[in-house]
């Protein structure tokens, strides 16, 4: 008979739990979250427009699943290039500096509408100037506002203090909980 009683204890505690969820559904929604990330420019550049070879040193190669080149089958892009594209201010807690810093520079989700990335491409690998690695998957880059910096506080980065370009992330957004994901001085990006 004990058995009986317990079974009959959870499907009522099942059915409570389910009656809840049911009520949180009928509740309004708040509204979205206003982006963190403050348009500077609008750009220039745009996804389905040529993109000219640097003239300037490369900081960026782009490759694998992408439909813009400017150099074989990559998409090679120096400071100037990343600058024509729309670009924005975010400011942010940098995890190594333990304060807030001011990022400016690319969304990563801009960057692949103009490098042309398709619906097929579901992972983002970028490599650092010392080989270091991160994987993100395009749909987490979409949907983010993951920023590639092209300045700090108003100035751009050398090589020494975490640049030319790196990977920075809004408070608040659950990839950037993880320090190992802010990877700095970014030199590809391969996308497959």
């Amino acid at each position: 008979m004990g058995r009986v009683t317990r079974l009959v204890t959870v499907v009522a505690m099942g059915l409570v739990v389910l009656t809840g969820c049911q009520r949180d559904e009928q509740r309004p929604q708040a509204p979205a979250a206003a982006p963190v990330a403050q348009e500077i420019s609008p750009g220039t550049l745009l996804a389905g427009d040529r993109i000219a070879p640097p003239k300037g040193d490369v900081v960026l190669t782009v490759s694998g699943e992408i439909g813009a080149h400017n150099q074989g089958r990559k998409l090679a892009l120096d400071l100037a290039s990343l600058e024509k594209m729309r670009t924005v201010r975010l400011e942010t807690s940098e995890p190594f500096l333990k304060r807030k810093v001011t990022f400016e520079g690319v969304l990563l989700s801009d960057l692949l509408a103009v490098a042309g990335v398709p619906g097929s491409a579901s992972k983002v690998n970028l490599a650092a100037l010392d080989d270091y690695k991160v994987d993100f998957t395009v749909a987490d880059v979409r949907s983010s506002q993951m920023l590639l910096a092209t300045k700090a506080d108003g100035k751009r980065m050398p090589v020494d203090k975490a640049g030319p370009i790196r990977i920075v992330f809004p408070d608040g957004s659950t990839l950037g909980r993880n320090p190992d994901l802010w990877i700095w001085s970014v030199s590809t990006m391969r996308l497959s």
